[in-house]
């Protein structure tokens, strides 16, 4: 049995990871399959299933918190896909498991959750970031998950903390 083991995001299959020739045990979320819409992908991950060659699991539900707490903290844009692969990868954390993605907002993800990544065409995060709202109109600034300014109502635009 191969001693890596891959949490496979869809990013990872579209940049051209060919589950079925890699050597190791390889597994995502449900949701992953649906994601990938374009025909060369579909079929790379629907093979490789079919073959065994990668598990399809749902994470737990504790994981699943964890992970929706931290992307409410940091304001990262992600979708549930995402949650739930970044909490697949905290569910196997003491496996080693490794993140293969090309999403940097999982990236950034899995850096403050301590948890390994790696690309496969892009070239990844340079820095973390942390997000916040930010009032166009009176320059207020809020928690990122702040839709509205409390001082002016105007609609808040997401922006990189520095």
């Amino acid at each position: 049995m191969p001693d890596r083991l891959l949490v496979l995001d869809t990013s990872a299959v579209i940049a051209g990871l060919a589950p079925g020739l890699v050597n190791a045990e390889q597994v995502t979320v449900p949701e992953v399959l649906e994601e990938a819409r374009d025909l060369c992908s579909r079929l790379e991950l629907e093979t490789a299933v079919s073959a065994g060659k990668v598990r399809v699991e749902e994470p737990t539900k504790t994981s699943l918190d964890v992970v929706k707490s931290k992307v409410m903290t940091t304001g990262d844009a992600v979708s549930k896909t995402d949650v739930k692969l970044l909490a697949l990868a905290l569910d196997l954390k003491e496996r080693k498991a490794e993140i293969v993605t090309d999403d940097y907002a999982i990236q950034n993800l899995a850096t403050l959750l301590e948890l390994p990544y790696q690309r496969v065409a892009m070239p990844g995060i340079k820095e973390v970031l942390r997000w916040e709202a930010v009032c166009p109109a009176c320059g207020a600034r809020y928690p990122p998950s702040t839709a509205r300014c409390l001082t002016c109502g105007s609609e808040l635009r997401r922006k990189a903390r520095r």
